[in-house]
């Protein structure tokens, strides 16, 4: 079926068969390949014989352009029979001729002439010639011999041709371009022209979905869409091919990349070329580039990409689709292949493209020796933008290829290095063995001192100290003879994480920083001043708030390298320390927006190691708030996404906060079951393993070891103290080692550490502060309890310590209770069973419900209370003082019951004056009986 050649076929018709003419006539159907030109043809030479018009068909080919007369004998063929004996004979004997076999003699010219001017004579003619570009020499000198000399208006040619290319391009083009001769050159089909092709195979509503896809992908080549439609119905595939989900898109399958190759191939061999050369470009967008390449003329490569264009391979110098460029690599050979991808890396290199794109070609084949020098510079330079890209396998292919073809020993050691710092954030455990080797040629001054930092700072996190030390002892040598560069404000954001981090271990005590901590934070720079690197802002943060507490200055610094500095492998330990800062502050609202942001950020780059840091310090202020599955959860994905080997010295971390939040939630056995995991011994050495102390401690004394948890507790303490580190932001060891008196009966040592904790913890209201007086009400006796647990729940209220406040209202229930404030008692126990429910403190829940609930009636009835004016009140009267007698305000009473405030207010005045109280604290705990109705 023809499509969209109504306007030719008619055109072709009025040339050829219609209206007055003088003379023969001639046609030519030009068009890219696979256009229909040979339908076309067909379609001519079917009207013609039904007009009763003799037709003499000849099809023209590239395999018999050489032998003479090839496609003049099978016109002959369609002669009569007494005319058929005048055809010359084609064959190796004309070849012979000695007087050229693309000459025509002049007797056959004559012989073709008078066949003419007798077959005219008796009926029209039609001569119809297919691919006549591919016709000999003889053949067509034959044939414009007889044209021009054959006035006979009986007389019509039509031919088909593409490209006008080879031995009989002169001939060819005095012959089709004269003005008598009407050209119609077919384009390819329109998106209404594919729809009408494809209603045939897919139907009316399907075809008209999806025409444009089909369009788009095969620019209206009918080749091409063939290939398609046949791939999406082939028998080779488990069922039909339909688009991708949630679009149109057609998938191209063997048939189309066959047909896609095939167009490309009967464009001849320089069509070919230049077809290879932009699949391994990937784009045709520089001539000259391109030109280069192939070591073909621009000339040619412009001609060959009008063609590809027009037959819809390209499109704006890009394949229409990635399956074209792929069967054209494939198409090459791999001994072709190898020599062009060298050669278009070395030209895109000299021409300064993206280094990327260099290194796809240098990485698709192995460089001939000896390897130029620029390959392993261009290679690097990949890397960089790779890593920057977050591309993190295109840079290791890149710096392994590097290394491979390097012959400079500082080089291969400053390629491994990048290797570490490239993929350290994403799996340190693959980097372990090449970090350990580096540790030499680090401590020794081989390594270029930039190179050196992020092996130092692995070195640490292994507890590898004395290599760490050494290279230490070379980095500062470098940063001497090159003081204020980034190497020094490297060295000095090193020597401030190790202050606060590493400071037990003598052999890197020359390192630490001995500058004083609490700097003029917010004191004006004069106009001849510089600006503090972040990176050293980011740790002089932190060491001041775990050596001195909370400092507001110190925390506002903190916050603004994290509103400057962007995440990347540079700057990760930057962000991470001022992340730290906030949390050890007890900033958790603002730290909790930057940590998750920072974890989905990670998550999405898979930078496995960054997500499993960010998720410790978000189990940490899920713990700090009293979260306990919060902590549980992050830290679990934390040891998740980054196993415990990987951790090295830092792994205390992760496993303190999942020993600390089980001990508290009363899940002692999956806390001791982590605690019995090995653990390095340097792990206790750092700032880290302080934790993991600290939690060990808290599950001793959970666990009825009293003198073991007091231990763990003064050794906490001693290491702080010894390290400069013992502030309330830190840990609150006093405050474990009080509770642990507490229970061995020493009110006096326990009431000195709290007296202690709380005097470090200052006025400010902070969760150290709220516990410390708990804590010390526990001392106490009983009737000076109420006040100082009453101040220690308003503290930890207003400061978001959520566990802490249900120990303390849970203490405070108690208190009331021994005082015989029964009521009251019994309302902080439901406040305290509600926030510990909350949290996920399991244990304490349990210790809070062991006296079971009564109903209203029957506290009433214990009472003496009058159960005549419990029975007065409404049911929505019921369920909000049911509500406020176990805590909630009235905003939440409102929220919960889907009423306003007032409605809440003008229901408890009702209920006061039914049941005879004054304010809501008089509320009987008694009425707690709808609470779970009513939630």
């Amino acid at each position: 079926m023809l499509v969209e050649r109504d306007q030719e076929i008619a055109r072709l018709n009025r040339l050829l068969f219609e209206g007055a003419r003088e003379g023969s006539r001639l046609a030519v159907i030009s068009g890219a390949v696979t256009s229909g030109k040979t339908a076309l043809l067909h379609t001519m030479t079917d009207t013609a014989g039904g007009r009763g018009v003799r037709v003499l068909p000849a099809v023209a080919s590239a395999s018999e352009q050489k032998f003479p007369y090839a496609v003049l004998e099978q016109l002959y063929q369609g002669m009569p029979a007494h005319l058929q004996r005048s055809r010359p004979s084609p064959g190796l004997e004309a070849l012979r001729d000695p007087n050229g076999p693309d000459r025509a003699e002049l007797p056959l010219l004559q012989d073709f002439h008078r066949t003419l001017d007798e077959l005219t004579g008796d009926a029209p003619l039609l001569i119809a010639i297919d691919d006549v570009q591919f016709a000999d020499l003889p053949s067509l000198r034959c044939l414009a011999y007889g044209i021009r000399r054959c006035r006979s208006e009986a007389l019509s040619v039509v031919v088909s041709r593409g490209a006008l290319t080879g031995p009989a391009a002169t001939a060819l083009d005095e012959l089709l371009h004269e003005p008598k001769v009407c050209h119609v050159r077919l384009a390819p089909l329109t998106i209404p022209g594919v729809s009408t092709l494809l209603t045939e195979e897919l139907g009316t509503e399907e075809a008209g979905r999806h025409a444009a896809a089909y369009h788009e992908m095969t620019g209206g080549n009918l080749l091409l869409l063939r290939g398609l439609l046949d791939d999406r119905f082939s028998r080779l595939t488990r069922g039909p091919l339909d688009p991708a989900p949630g679009t149109d898109a057609p998938v191209a399958g063997e048939l189309f990349r066959q047909a896609a190759l095939s167009c490309v191939y009967r464009g001849g061999p320089a069509h070919r070329r230049v077809a290879h050369g932009i699949a391994l470009l990937g784009d045709a967008t520089s001539v000259p580039l391109l030109s280069r390449l192939i070591e073909v003329e621009e000339r040619l490569v412009r001609q060959s990409l009008a063609l590809l264009t027009e037959v819809g391979i390209l499109h704006g110098g890009r394949f229409r689709s990635d399956a074209v460029r792929t069967v054209l690599l494939d198409d090459l050979e791999l001994h072709e292949l190898g020599p062009l991808h060298h050669r278009a890396a070395r030209l895109l290199y000299e021409e300064g493209a993206d280094p990327v794109d260099v290194a796809r070609h240098l990485l698709s084949h192995e460089a001939p020796a000896p390897v130029e020098e620029w390959i392993t510079q261009a290679l690097c330079d990949a890397a960089v933008h790779a890593i920057a890209a977050d591309r993190r396998e295109l840079a290791m292919n890149c710096l392994q290829m590097a290394d491979r073809y390097t012959t400079d020993e500082r080089e291969a050691l400053q390629l491994q290095a990048t290797m570490v710092q490239a993929m350290w954030p994403f799996n340190p455990l693959s980097q372990m063995r090449r970090l350990q080797s580096l540790a030499g040629p680090a401590g020794s001054g081989l390594l270029p001192a930039p190179e050196t930092i992020p092996v130092v700072i692995g070195l640490l996190g292994l507890g590898r100290m004395d290599e760490a030390a050494a290279a230490l002892k070379q980095l500062s040598r470098a940063a001497a003879e090159h003081p204020g560069t980034e190497l020094d404000t490297g060295l000095r954001a090193i020597r401030l994480a190790l202050s606060s981090t590493y400071p037990d271990h003598p052999e890197l005590w020359p390192f630490l920083d001995q500058e004083d901590d609490d700097g003029p934070w917010d004191v004006p720079l004069s106009p001849d001043q510089t600006p503090e690197s972040p990176h050293l802002t980011a740790f002089r943060a932190l060491r001041t708030v775990l050596s001195h507490g909370v400092d507001e200055r110190a925390v506002r610094a903190a916050e603004r390298v994290l509103e400057t500095v962007r995440l990347s492998d540079r700057t990760m330990l930057t962000v991470h320390a001022a992340l730290q800062t906030l949390v050890y502050a007890d900033r958790h609202a603002t730290a909790t927006t930057w940590c998750d942001r920072l974890i989905e950020e990670t998550s999405e780059r898979g930078a496995k190691a960054l997500l499993a840091y960010f998720c410790v310090l978000r189990a940490q202020i899920a713990l700090r708030v009293g979260r306990l599955r919060d902590t549980v959860r992050y830290a679990e994905r934390a040891l998740e996404e980054l196993p415990a080997r990987g951790w090295g010295v830092t792994v205390g971390m992760p496993l303190g906060m999942l020993v600390n939040a089980h001990t508290a939630m009363g899940n002692h056995d999956a806390a001791a079951e982590l605690l019995a995991r090995p653990v390095p011994d340097e792990m206790y050495r750092n700032r880290f393993g302080l934790h993991y102390l600290y939690a060990r401690a808290r599950h001793q004394l959970a666990t009825g070891r009293q003198h073991a948890a007091l231990t763990d507790f003064r050794a906490c303490g001693e290491k702080m103290a010894a390290w400069g580190l013992d502030s309330p932001a830190t840990l609150t060891w006093r405050l474990g080692a009080a509770e642990t008196w507490l229970t061995l009966g020493g009110q006096e040592r326990a009431a000195r550490l709290a007296e202690e904790q709380l005097e470090l913890a200052g006025e400010s209201s902070s969760r150290t502060r709220g516990a410390a007086l708990r804590v010390l009400a526990a001392t106490r006796p009983r009737h000076e309890r109420i006040a100082m647990l009453q101040q220690a729940v308003g503290v930890l209220q207003a400061s978001g310590g959520w566990y802490e406040m249900a120990r303390a209202l849970a203490d405070l229930a108690e208190a009331h209770k021994h005082l015989g404030d029964l009521d009251t008692s019994r309302l902080m126990t439901r406040r305290a069973l509600r926030l510990a429910d909350s949290c996920g403190a399991d244990e304490l829940s349990r210790s809070l419900q062991r006296t079971p609930a009564r109903s209203a009636l029957s506290e009433a009835a214990r009472t003496g209370e009058d159960t005549a004016a419990f029975s007065e009140l409404s049911d929505a009267e019921s369920r909000v003082a049911a509500l406020a007698a176990s805590g909630y305000t009235n905003r939440e009473i409102a929220a919960k019951l889907f009423i306003t405030i007032s409605t809440v207010e003008q229901h408890l005045t009702r209920v006061y004056r039914k049941i005879n109280i004054s304010q809501r604290r008089e509320l009987p705990a008694s009425l707690d009986f709808d609470v779970a109705y009513t939630a």
